[in-house]
């Protein structure tokens, strides 16, 4: 059992890492396989891994982690999406869909939900794979810095990310885990297939790509953040995937911008649970639509593909200018 007041191995965490990855980390740098490093730290009557611990895990037991590893609580929740409170979303609930958090729908530590994206080649840098808190973000969906497709399953079986599981069904010792590899059937993460990113519109992919380094430096030394944009932004997603609020809008755009309309799959689910190629190209429709804002908004309201009640219902924005195009006859 471990002793004392620091574990032996305490790594820290990785810029950006979430606090989960870090947790499998350090349970196997202490020479434990992850359940049983838990069991033994935390007790048997708490089960940590049955919920999104980067989403939610008791102040007791970040402040005995926090003791364990000589780190902060607070540095500690920089690890975790209470990072995105009052940013991406307005509220951290327990439960329930936030706006731009990938859910991993979990049952009895299963994640059925693809909720955890990657980068093949970020697993593949430095000397040891980590997910990061970002990938967590709906609008994550290319690599900034390889300009490819993030990943959110294993192309080989089919299942979702679970790095907390890739123990399971090897006897042998921890370092046999690889957390590079899909816990199901073992390929390789890091060997999927590196789709580039079309960049078709580059003011547009741009602006993009630095709200996504931004993310991933926790928003330290990134200017000027516009986050009421970002609810604008959810919000045209939301009704350029439905065909009852806003039918023609995804043609309107799609012609405009000179890009193929493609079918978007018929269904109620919340944004964040489509597919990350759908959202993907969704997200980029609506980011066109946002450029030179407000002109491209008062157009399509204008010609009546947008109803102005729907585009700004059950928002609240801080931005003067924004809430004037809402005031706007």
């Amino acid at each position: 059992m471990l002793s004392g007041k620091l574990w032996p191995a305490h790594p820290k965490p990785h810029n950006g890492e979430c606090l989960s990855s870090w947790l499998v980390r350090c349970a196997h740098s202490n020479g434990l396989k992850l359940q049983t490093f838990c069991r033994l730290e935390f007790g048997s009557n708490y089960q940590l891994w049955n919920r999104d611990i980067d989403r939610h895990i008791p102040q007791w037991l970040l402040g005995k982690i926090s003791e364990k590893v000589s780190v902060s609580c607070e540095e500690l929740e920089k690890h975790m999406l209470s990072l995105f409170e009052g940013r991406l979303f307005p509220e951290l609930t327990l439960s329930g869909q936030l706006r731009w958090l990938c859910p991993l729908v979990i049952k009895h530590r299963l994640h059925n939900g693809y909720g955890m994206q990657f980068c093949p080649q970020c697993l593949a840098e430095g000397a040891e794979p980590y997910y990061r808190l970002s990938w967590r973000v709906g609008f994550y969906t290319f690599c900034p810095y390889h300009q490819i497709i993030m990943h959110d399953r294993c192309i080989e079986c089919g299942a979702s990310v679970s790095f907390h599981r890739c123990e399971l069904g090897k006897p042998g010792i921890y370092k046999d885990a690889n957390m590079a590899c899909c816990w199901k059937c073992g390929f390789d993460l890091r060997q999927s297939p590196n789709h580039h990113v079309r960049f078709w519109n580059k003011v547009l992919f741009e602006r993009w790509a630095a709200q996504l380094r931004a993310i991933d430096r926790q928003f330290v030394n990134c200017g000027k953040f516009d986050f009421d944009r970002l609810i604008l932004l959810h919000q045209l997603c939301r009704l350029i995937v439905s065909k009852s609020l806003a039918p023609d809008l995804q043609s309107y755009i799609c012609n405009l911008c000179g890009q193929p309309e493609r079918e978007l799959i018929k269904t109620k689910i919340a944004f964040e649970q489509r597919s990350l190629a759908e959202r993907h190209y969704v997200i980029s429709l609506a980011k066109w639509l946002l450029l030179k804002y407000p002109r491209r908004i008062l157009l399509a309201i204008g010609v009546r593909v947008i109803r102005r009640n729907w585009l700004y219902r059950d928002i609240e924005l801080n931005d003067k200018s924004l809430l004037a195009v809402c005031a706007v006859r």
